[in-house]
Parts: C-alpha cells; structure tokens; sequence
C-alpha cells in the first residue's frame, strides 16, 4: 500500500484528498501546515507527497526546497496543488524539483491520474536501479579486477546511479581492506587500509588543531571517528566546515591508496537508512578525481612502487655523513628514525608528501635510505560509522533537548548538562521544533509550557503521534500550576517547576532514562 502525504492547510480539501485516498487504497497521512509536513516527510518517508502551494508560515515551495535539501526525502515524487495557474508560479514549482502540478480546482480523475504517473515513474525507476544493482554485484564479485582509475571511476559511477545505501567493500592481496561507507549514491565516509589510526592523527592535527593532542583518540574503544566529529561538532569543538575538510581529506587518502593496490576485489553489501546523521555527504565521483589528480602527480614523479605510508630509515649512516652537512645529518637522524612514514614527515615538515619523497629520492635510490613498512599507532578502533542508527545520533552520551523561548532557560540547562557529561540541544523556536527533534532523535525532551505559536501542550501531543518518540520521556517546564488531566491526556511524562535547579533537572533526567532502560527488551542491548 503506497503511502501519501497531503499537505493542505484547508481542512475542507485536505479531508477530502485523504478520502479519495482511502477509497483508493492508498495510506494517507495528512499535515495540516508546512513545518508538519516536512515532520511527517522525515518520519513517515512517504511515497508521494502532494502539497498546497500557498499556506501560512511555510509555503509549499519553501517544503519542497527544505525536502530537497534532505538525501532522505530527495527523491520523493512532488505534486504540487494551486488556485494560480500562473506560468511563472509553474515554472517556479518545476525548477525546484516538483513532479507534477495540477490547479484547483481539480477533478478526483486528475488527481489518481497524476498520482498513478508518478508512482508507476518511481517504481520503474526502482526497477532500473535494482536491476543495475544487481549487475554491479555480479560485476565486482565476479573475479579480482586489476586497479585503474577507469575501474573505480566506473564502480563509483554505478553506485551513485543506483542511488545505493549501504557499504562498498575494496580488498587487497595481503589482507589489507578499505571501506567506503555511501548513502543514495554519495560518499559518508572512508576508512581501513594499513594506517587508519595515523590518518586520523594527521588529519584531526591538520583541520582540527584545537583537538590535537587532547581528545583525538577514544581510548575506551567504543567511538569510532565519524561518531568522535558528530560528538565534537556537538560540543562545539570543532565546527562544520573542519568536519568537512577531515572527511574530504581522509576520503580522497583512503582512495589514493586503493588505487595503488595491484589486484582488487570489489564487494557492495546494501543497508537500509532512515535516521543516520549525515555530517557531509560527498559527491563520489568528485571525490575519486581529486584522488585521482593525486595519484597521477605521484606516478609522475615514478613513485608507482614507493607508498606514502612506507617509513624512510638511515641505512648507510657513513655514507649520508658524507653527502650533507653536520646539521643536516642530525636532522635527518631524528627524522629518518623508521618510526615516522612519509605522510606523517609531509605534516611534520609542513610540506606536500611528493615535495618529501622527491627530495629523498637520491638517497632512497643509491641505499643510503631504505623504505620500510611500519605498523599502525596503537590502541586502533575504527570501525564503520552506523548507516542506521535508532537513536539518530552517534555518541554513547544520551542527547538531552530543550524546547523553550528563554535563550537564559536553554543556557542554564545546557552548563547544567554538558558538565554532568551529556548531549545538549537547544530549540528556541517551537515551530521548528519538531523538524529538529526528527533530525537529532534526543532521548528525552524538555519543554517549556507557554511559548508563542505553540505550547508545550501542543507540541507534546505532535510529538507522540510519531512513532520515534512515543516512548520518548518528554518533561514539561513550567513556572504556572500545570494541568494534570491534560498533561496526561497529552503523554506528558512529568513536569519541572521554574525556577530551575540542577539538582532537579539531573535526579528527572537520571529517573526517566533509567527507566526507558529498564523498559527495553533484549534485543535492544
């Protein structure tokens, strides 16, 4: 049974849309304004959504931009619904991706009629992609294939035109494995290889030096790096645009080094997704040309052999002291030690890893210098950041929101709560309230009672029609005499008094969650 989302803001027209709907065999799911339509679009991911153009607050073309902008509803087939027939209108609805337009009113015949065009499209072109899917598997599983840039410019190609969720898998002779992590077709992440602990040192020490040498390993192994920068960003430790250079960075390094790789093996395990936090998603084939560019300048240089994760070492001590000064030498002793590869001299050195290996090259040639393989740093836990991910954010430390006007109420509670270890969110505008509780998935809710536009009535009610947060603990703020009936009938879980004290923010939050533990079942651990 197709689902279908009807934003409407006349109940009359929504009503009756929904109707057809049901005589017709189709779910439908109704929103009465823009912010809950796009809610519902997140949660609910719907097959179609058919969309007033003019409605208060949110208009049907600031959903469909907001819709667009989100990989996970991207693709779903847009009907726009208007009383202007305006070309320009049309034309503006066509250019931000909608699918079809029809202008009110419109008969029940013109609605199915469109709505069983754009189904059957995207069921075809479901078809398509499985189907190419499907060869793409039996292509890379069929034998090893030798390395070229054409290869992976063709695997990448594919993935991204199946639109494939799930984890790209490329071995090595000798074991060695990296793993590309891709949802609708573009790149999440990168990682594996000899030396994923080393490249995530130097590159957390390169975009992220206010890290460095404090938190940029998780000792106790139970975070691996794409959850260490969505726990930063958070804390705001780092920001947005570093995450972006670091992914950018250990993406095109992880893609370097596989196209050094003489023989692979090419294997693609798809994954369902529906609430993973994407931090930055990578156009995959942008990503193998910039990996690409760099491999061809290091075979220009007639470094095929030589890997930037190889350590120089002094062999012939007698013979280098020979060729370069005394401060030379010792510069060099310290350096060229084997403990360090050529990557990690590039960063130490501040210079390119090709500018350092050109200028050893003599030494390398003639024996002086020898290039050995070197382990990994220590203590290395970097397994795949989670494609699916129930809670919707990746940090072990529960995610804490707060919905309230009062920028003093957010910023107590969030000194309160980061210094006691947890997540914080801070949401002052209730509309968009809902909107960004989808997208984090906090474990428990605070929210203010009396806010513009909304109460805290109201949203609490939203909130527990979805499904995600039905069980979520959700504690109403309150400086007022709280109405216990509708509290109740709303799905309140309890209720704070302001002034707030960290005492009793801290003993409702510790009584709540340890409850939602308690309550789950088994296969939930």
């Amino acid at each position: 049974m197709a689902k279908i989302l009807v934003i409407e803001d006349e109940q009359l027209v929504r009503e009756n849309i929904l109707d057809l709907l049901e005589a017709e065999g189709f779910d439908g799911i109704g929103a009465e304004n823009g912010h809950v339509g796009i809610t519902w679009a997140w949660d609910y991911k719907p097959d179609l959504i058919i969309c007033d153009v003019m409605m208060p607050e949110l208009d049907g073309y600031d959903v469909l931009k907001l819709l667009r902008k989100e990989p996970a509803t991207a693709t779903i087939p847009f009907i726009f619904l208007t009383a202007k027939a305006d070309k320009d209108d049309f034309r503006q609805g066509m250019q931000l991706g909608a699918d079809d337009y029809l202008t009110k009113p419109f008969t029940s015949a013109d609605l199915l009629g469109a709505i069983s065009v754009r189904l059957e499209r995207k069921a075809a072109i479901a078809r398509q992609s499985e189907k190419k899917l499907e060869e793409l598997r039996k292509s890379l599983t069929s034998k090893p294939k030798y390395t070229s840039t054409a290869v992976f410019d063709n695997e990448f190609a594919a993935l991204k035109q199946s639109q494939f969720t799930g984890v790209l898998s490329i071995q090595a002779p000798g074991d060695v494995c990296w793993v590309f992590y891709l949802y609708l077709g573009r790149l999440l992440y990168g990682t594996g290889g000899k030396h994923p602990r080393r490249r995530w040192q130097r590159n957390i020490s390169t975009y992220c030096p206010q890290i460095a040498g404090k938190d940029m390993f998780d000792n106790t192994c139970s975070l691996t790096e794409y959850q260490l920068l969505n726990l930063w960003i958070e804390r705001k430790l780092i920001n947005r645009e570093q995450v972006a250079q670091v992914i950018r960075a250990i993406a095109q390094e992880v893609l370097f080094d596989s196209m050094q790789a003489k023989q692979l093996k090419y294997q693609v395990e798809p994954k369902e997704s529906t609430s993973a936090v994407q931090l930055l998603l990578i156009d995959a084939e942008q990503a193998t040309a910039a990996a690409r560019q760099s491999w061809q300048i290091w075979q220009s240089a007639k470094f095929t052999d030589i890997s930037p994760n190889q350590a120089p070492i002094i062999k012939r001590p007698v013979d280098l002291q020979q060729k370069v000064s005394v401060a030379a030498y010792r510069q060099l002793a310290f350096l060229l030690n084997g403990q360090r590869s050529l990557r990690d001299l590039a960063l130490q050195m501040k210079r390119q890893v090709v500018e350092v290996t050109s200028s050893l090259l003599p030494y390398i040639q003639t024996g002086v210098v020898e290039l050995t393989d070197i382990s990994d740093l220590p203590i290395l836990n970097t397994p795949a950041p989670p494609i699916s991910n129930p809670t919707g954010h990746q940090s072990t430390q529960p995610l804490i929101a707060c919905i309230d006007d009062s920028r003093t109420v957010c910023q107590t509670m969030e000194k309160i709560l980061t210094q006691s270890g947890y997540q914080f969110i801070a949401i002052d505008d209730p509309l968009r309230a809902l909107a960004t509780l989808l997208s984090r998935k906090p474990d428990l809710i605070f929210l203010d009672l009396v806010m513009p536009n909304l109460n805290g009535y109201e949203i609490c009610a939203r909130l527990r029609k979805i499904p995600t947060f039905s069980d979520t603990p959700i504690i109403i703020l309150t400086s007022n005499i709280i109405d216990p009936v509708r509290a109740t009938v709303v799905g309140c879980s309890d209720y704070l008094s302001k002034p707030l004290k960290a005492e009793s923010i801290l003993s409702v939050i510790s009584k709540h969650l340890s409850c939602s533990i308690e309550n789950l079942p088994e296969s939930g651990f």
